[in-house]
């Protein structure tokens, strides 16, 4: 990582650090909705991952460098949502992936939120404690869904927060 990001991390966070494990309870709500994950693109580890997917791309293999497939789960390193956030929402709308969840962070502001902003989301209700972190993230969090189970999805995931849905009311 650059020094800029991460001093740009450190100022933001008050962490050194951009890989951070997603909380075992919501990798469970994953496998839940999807039965099986076919990719992890931003996985942590080549021998023990966090992430139970049939196929990862990690920091070596740069899961930015290929087309993803089928069910996918992401969890990028935050420092570089304005890459990995649209990036997802390409390899939906292109056709490579068939349905996502993103674990992101929530932040509507942003120009890399517009890239998803038109898909469902939950805003979650609390902050998430990722990995082996001493507290909870100093930010909110946000589960995008790309996808056509948007009942299922509410299903698994409502008990994280609010389901939006652009243009309902």
């Amino acid at each position: 990582m650059a020094s800029t990001a991460l001093k740009a991390l450190t100022a933001n966070t008050g962490n050194r650090k951009d890989t951070w494990n997603t909380p075992v309870e919501f990798v469970g709500d994953v496998v839940k909705f999807f039965g099986t994950i076919d990719l992890d693109p931003c996985s942590n580890s080549e021998g023990d991952p966090n992430v139970p997917a049939n196929n990862y791309y990690n920091e070596k293999t740069n899961g930015l460098a290929h087309d993803w497939y089928g069910k996918v789960f992401m969890n990028h390193p935050y420092s570089n949502s304005k890459e990995w956030v649209p990036y997802a929402a390409l390899q939906y709308e292109s056709g490579n992936a068939e349905e996502l969840v993103l674990l992101i962070k929530l932040d509507v502001s942003t120009k890399w939120w517009q890239s998803v902003a038109k898909y469902p989301w939950i805003a979650v209700n609390k902050r998430l404690k990722f990995g082996e972190g001493k507290g909870a993230a100093p930010f909110q969090s946000a589960i995008v869904y790309l996808g056509k189970n948007l009942d299922r999805f509410d299903e698994v995931f409502g008990k994280y927060g609010f389901l939006y849905v652009r243009g309902v009311a």
